[in-house]
């Protein structure tokens, strides 16, 4: 067997492993941001409908709704940030373009 053929195995398979590394990292992360951005519509739209709302009775729920969703984007914010944070994670995320989210009030 000629000495080549070992070293394009090698090479193959190690291209294989890292091609299929990023792409769970980029299918996990995604996934992530998706809910990220999902709880930060909800909480978008709570808000635009609180300051709509004149009706006193309605605003005290909107208040309480608009606690738990912001505690839902936080917790969002905190997995993917965690994520984004495992070694296995990190190096890809960066490369393919993630970043890490501040949790910001919306």
């Amino acid at each position: 067997m000629p000495s080549w053929i070992p070293w394009l195995i090698a090479i193959a398979s190690t291209t294989a492993f890292v091609a299929v590394w990023f792409w769970e990292v980029k299918r996990t992360m995604q996934r992530l941001k998706s809910t990220v951005d999902s709880a930060a519509d909800q909480l978008k739209a709570l808000r635009l409908r609180a300051c709509d709302s004149k009706d006193s009775e309605q605003s005290d729920e909107i208040e309480k709704v608009i606690g738990r969703s912001k505690s839902i984007y936080l917790q969002a914010v905190k997995h993917y940030n965690d994520a984004l944070d495992k070694p296995w994670i990190f190096l890809p995320g960066i490369i393919l373009g993630f970043k890490k989210e501040l949790g910001k009030p919306i």
